[in-house]
């Protein structure tokens, strides 16, 4: 067959430490955040902005002869993850932070299906989906599983990153923004697309499409409204990223256990490599404290009610969107070919992610934690070039310092 039927399930993670934030902790403080992700992708966006299936559909011929029928499917992703992340105030104005993201399970749904091609005279008849799995069967090919499952607690590739809050010059502090730098590198730790697993979900970077290798952020945000105790009640925060991607080595499949899906070494060789292409977006998120609720002085705010007053107030809501830009992937083998069908599906696109996010913050009651929950749309607002992944997250923070 002339594609892989194989499945990569991208732009699953929600990369808490990438967001768009000018925050950093104080000097000698730790925050463990861990959330629960549940992810699921059903489509990819072509380059007429249509949803079309994770996978092209596939004709089959006859050794030498007529058109046997046509292979569809419409594969459905669904990806949970446990993403522990620890960070520290190395100073007021610098934040270390670092990401283990866990794929705790994958399922993907293959929904196959049989389109029958020409009449064959040795049948009688076309060839009935029933017949050409028998007939590839006879040949070493077993019919794709209905559902594939997998990724059980596998490490996607681990972030560790830093924040660092620029000193302003004066007429930015006139203005009230506040802007910070940032830089995040991911480690290989994820595990790519099994090479000879006709249907199979990887957690690298590249699989999970949500983070580069190396990123760089520039972040700004400004209190639209601070109420007469100080408290920031409204903050529109922006962020500029540049994503790159190092080019990375697969091992071809050579048709082990799928010879007639998957033997591709013969012609492309023992090994290829893939640079996915480079990332240039940007994100707007917009703060809104819309409960104050009581506060006490405590051991949060070192006995001081006037701190206290300052800290977050007990129910915030978050609306973001962020926009990037992907580059053309560029696949290198020994067929031109090969590389040219992989290519097409990751020329230069675009993806748009809408989010919304509620947290209940209990610092001002005096317990370091903070609770929330949150939804993320990639299928509202039209890509090219992507795969669109709608996720709902829900996550607990804690703070401490010793």
């Amino acid at each position: 067959m002339s594609a892989r039927a194989a499945v990569m399930a991208l732009g699953l993670l929600p990369a808490v430490v990438l967001a768009a934030d000018t925050q950093t902790l104080p000097k000698g403080t730790f925050l463990l955040d861990t959330s629960y992700m549940d992810t699921r992708i059903g489509s990819q966006w072509d380059g007429q902005r249509r949803q079309v299936s994770l996978l092209p559909s596939i004709d089959r011929y006859e050794p030498g002869g007529g058109f046997q029928g046509r292979i569809t499917a419409r594969p459905r992703a669904h990806f949970q993850l446990v993403i522990p992340q620890l960070s520290y105030g190395v100073t007021d104005e610098l934040t270390v932070a670092v990401v283990v993201p866990l794929v705790v399970r994958t399922t993907i749904d293959t929904n196959l299906s049989w389109e029958p091609g020409a009449y064959q005279p040795q049948l009688g008849r076309a060839y009935s989906e029933a017949d050409f799995w028998a007939w590839a069967g006879s040949m070493g090919q077993p019919k794709p599983p209905d559902t594939w499952v997998g990724n059980a607690w596998t490490p996607a590739d681990l972030v560790v990153g830093a924040r660092y809050k620029l000193p302003r010059p004066s007429w930015l502090e006139q203005a009230g923004v506040v802007w910070a730098g940032g830089l995040y590198v991911a480690l290989p730790t994820g595990r790519p697309v099994p090479p000879e697993e006709v249907v199979a979900a990887g957690t690298t970077n590249w699989e999970l499409h949500s983070y580069g290798d190396v990123e760089a952020h520039l972040a700004v945000s400004k209190s639209l409204w601070t109420d007469g105790s100080g408290v920031e009640r409204l903050v529109l925060g922006a962020d500029g990223f540049y994503a790159w991607f190092r080019p990375k080595a697969y091992e071809t499949p050579k048709g082990t256990n799928n010879p007639l899906l998957q033997t591709f070494a013969p012609y492309v060789g023992d090994r290829y490599t893939l640079d996915p292409g480079d990332w240039l977006g940007a994100s707007a998120t917009l703060d809104w404290s819309v409960f104050h609720g009581p506060t006490r002085a405590s051991i949060v705010s070192g006995g001081s009610l006037e701190r206290a007053e300052r800290l977050p107030s007990l129910l915030t809501l978050s609306l973001g969107y962020t926009v990037f830009f992907t580059g053309q992937s560029d696949w290198q083998s020994q067929s031109a070919l090969w590389d040219y069908d992989r290519e097409k599906y990751w020329q230069p696109g675009e993806k748009h992610i809408a989010r919304a996010q509620g947290t209940v913050s209990l610092l001002r009651l005096g317990l370091p934690i903070q609770l929330y929950a949150g939804y993320r749309n990639q299928s509202w607002l039209t890509g090219r070039y992507v795969r669109p992944s709608n996720a709902c997250v829900v996550g607990a923070r804690v703070l401490a310092k010793f």
